[in-house]
């Protein structure tokens, strides 16, 4: 068998790279939900569908994932939000200057 320091530090390098995975996941889920609704105002179908999609991903994953993954999931997501979904402040003029 391998040695226990080598199991240790392969279970710590792949719950690292997992958290890392999860991460960009919820970037990527978070983006496309944000693009897609900014981009369907007319089509309220689109947007229940997305948001029912939404949900559904949050309690399959709230049910299979392990508690890290989830928190690395929602770290992504709530970046995502923060990049993209809050709406840009105009500068004023004197601001400009």
């Amino acid at each position: 068998m391998y040695p226990v320091w080598l199991q240790i530090a392969l279970d710590l390098i792949g719950a690292l790279i997992r958290l890392a995975g999860m991460v960009l996941f919820g970037l990527a889920v978070g983006w496309v939900v944000l693009e897609f609704l900014r981009k369907a105002e007319q089509a309220w179908q689109l947007q229940i569908a997305l948001f029912l999609g939404f949900v559904g991903l949050g309690i399959g994953m709230a049910i299979f994932l392990t508690p890290a993954a989830l928190g690395g999931f929602g770290i992504g997501l709530g970046v995502a939000i923060f990049l993209w979904g809050l709406p840009k402040k105009e500068k004023t003029e004197e601001e400009k200057k």
